[in-house]
């Protein structure tokens, strides 16, 4: 993670300099989060395009979804019923199981259960340590406050800080007026320990970037969402899905090459083309038929 100029910055996320137009704030249409404009298909599969976000009063929960992965799958399952009448979650009171509900809910679809849930719940039930990182590719889908704070992690040097208030100024910059000043500082420091509680930055008062690892079930989730959000071969190696992992495009390669060895996906490289499919293999080997025509 050597130092980038500014041009070579916006290169890394996938957009020649000369190319970004500077108004459109980061995670907008163009930006490294998506590739074309089919909002109906992005909106079926789980993806969350605007408004605001579980961050603005809670973090990723890791441990509560974790929690839930355990004692449930997707496949028909009733979230509502095991967080509010089997209290899996361990909730002292009735509004306390009430208000994580929705909150997960809102960060990871509990209530309508769409295909990225699905995916989610099959690939995390039995890799404890893919977790982390596949928690954070779906509250990235689904939370646009918390896309807002990625840029700023993930171009930061391992070992610079990177403090609440950085994150604030990327909000900032996408939602001039939007937030007060008192929210904005909430919003920033849960966007802070969710990227803590990932491995992105550690440190409890001051965060410092460190490198994550992604594995080959996160490759073909990150795969999955960026072939949901529009992009296709080379395309979707630089895209922003797999630069939050921090893998460079050789690497991603690398590691969905690890993720067809276990079924997830299908990775075809003939000199520079590139063909790399993962929602029918995501499909049989989960035995979630809706990913197939996400």
């Amino acid at each position: 993670m050597r130092e980038l100029n500014r041009a070579q910055r916006f290169e890394a996320w996938g957009t020649p300099l000369e190319k970004v137009d500077a108004s459109l704030p980061f995670g907008a249409v163009g930006s490294g989060w998506f590739a074309g404009r089919d909002d109906a298909r992005m909106m079926r599969f789980g993806v969350r395009l605007e408004g605001g976000g579980a961050h603005q009063s809670k973090t990723l929960m890791l441990s509560e979804i974790g929690a839930l992965v355990s004692a449930s799958s997707a496949a028909g399952a009733d979230f509502r019923g095991k967080i509010l009448g089997e209290n899996v979650l361990g909730k002292a009171t009735a509004s306390g199981r009430l208000s994580i509900y929705r909150n997960l809910s809102s960060l990871y679809g509990l209530s309508n259960v769409p295909a990225i849930t699905k995916a989610f719940f099959e690939l995390a039930k039995g890799d404890a340590q893919s977790r982390p990182l596949l928690a954070l590719l779906v509250a990235l889908a689904r939370d646009p406050l918390l896309r807002d704070t990625a840029q700023p992690v993930v171009e930061a040097l391992v070992g610079e800080l990177v403090q609440w208030p950085v994150l604030a100024n990327a909000v900032t910059r996408a939602h001039s007026g939007r937030f007060s000043e008192k929210m904005l500082r909430s919003l920033a420091q849960n966007c802070a320990s969710t990227w803590t509680q990932t491995g992105h930055l550690e440190g409890r008062y001051d965060k410092k970037r460190r490198k994550v690892h992604a594995t080959a079930p996160v490759a073909a989730l990150a795969a999955l969402i960026a072939t949901v959000c529009g992009f296709s071969g080379p395309a979707m190696l630089s895209s922003a899905w797999f630069k939050i992992l921090d893998l460079d495009p050789n690497a991603a390669l690398d590691m969905l090459r690890s993720a067809e060895a276990r079924g997830l996906a299908r990775v075809r490289a003939a000199g520079d083309v590139i063909e790399i499919s993962v929602r029918q293999q995501l499909a049989a080997t989960l035995g979630v038929p809706d990913l197939e025509h996400v």
